[in-house]
């Protein structure tokens, strides 16, 4: 099966996961970013996985990308990818079946893979599995332990699909 783990992340966890979730696939599983993963890259992809931290309640956008507040002394967010949102709504419609995950804080917060499973499921795509949810202690981090080495068994389970 050649997979393709798509993912927004913008403290790192989130692209964390997505490798986790890759190592589980196996070999020639590709990770790319929402900014990577182009029509003409995933277009051989047998089977996608996407996923995005939950900000706002749902799925990033540009609006919430914008009003990001970074506190004097914390890691700035990495803005070189598109928002989740910007990249589903991009997305051409296809077959393919998928799976999605979320990074989260504990607690309720919203959730981000519904929206993700609606716009993929809208342009055609199958979902192949329940979503994921893996936890961040905090808003940069760090993954609760043990969510990396969920998220491979998660990889593994989907590889068999």
């Amino acid at each position: 099966m050649k997979a393709v783990v798509v993912y927004e992340s913008l403290w790192g966890n989130t692209a964390a996961i997505a490798q986790a979730i890759a190592e589980g696939l196996g070999p020639g599983t590709r990770v790319m970013s929402t900014r990577e993963a182009t029509a003409g890259a995933i277009r051989d992809a047998d089977f996608l996985v996407v996923g995005s931290p939950v900000m706002g309640f749902s799925v990033p956008n540009e609006r919430m990308i914008g009003g990001i507040q970074v506190k004097a002394g914390s890691a700035p967010p990495d803005l070189s990818q598109p928002p989740m949102r910007t990249w589903l709504d991009s997305l051409v419609p296809g077959e393919k079946p998928f799976a999605a995950f979320e990074t989260r804080v504990k607690g309720p917060w919203g959730k981000a893979t519904p929206a993700i499973e609606e716009s993929m499921k809208k342009l055609g795509y199958r979902k192949a599995s329940e979503a994921q949810k893996f936890v961040v202690e905090g808003t940069q981090g760090p993954l609760k332990e043990g969510e990396i080495e969920r998220a491979r068994q998660w990889g593994a389970e989907l590889s068999r699909w």
